[in-house]
Formats: C-alpha cells, sequence, structure tokens
C-alpha cells in the first residue's frame, strides 16, 4: 500500500574490523519502531560477510505477517 516498512543499512565485517566510523547517513522520513542486526555470510550484490542493520518502521507484528 505504499507505507515504508523497514530500511536496511548492510556494514561489511571489514568494515567494523577496522573501526570505521558511518557518520551523516541517510534515513528515511518516519518513525521508527524497533531495530534488528542481524549477520550474513553474503549474498548476491553484497557478496562478503556483512551485518544487516535493519531500522523497522513497522511492529514486530506487522513485520511478521508481511513475511
Amino acid at each position: 500500500d505504499g507505507t515504508l516498512v523497514s530500511s536496511v543499512y548492510m556494514i561489511p565485517l571489514g568494515a567494523l574490523a577496522e573501526h570505521q566510523n558511518f557518520e551523516g547517513l541517510g534515513a528515511a522520513d518516519a518513525a521508527v519502531d524497533h531495530v534488528d542486526i542481524q549477520y550474513n555470510a553474503g549474498h548476491p550484490g553484497v557478496a562478503e560477510p556483512h551485518y544487516h542493520i535493519v531500522v523497522w518502521h513497522v511492529t514486530p507484528e506487522r513485520a511478521a505477517e508481511l513475511r
């Protein structure tokens, strides 16, 4: 229905190991309900291991309905 559900940042493990800072990241103009951090071993588009930082704009219950 056009409602923004989540925003995802993908942070490579190498960047974390190098203690890189991530400042001034863009953010959607939407309320944040909760945030999840999930490890990912890699996938097409981001082959190296990384973390997904998922900024949810809907409740966990609503997100579960969408999966």
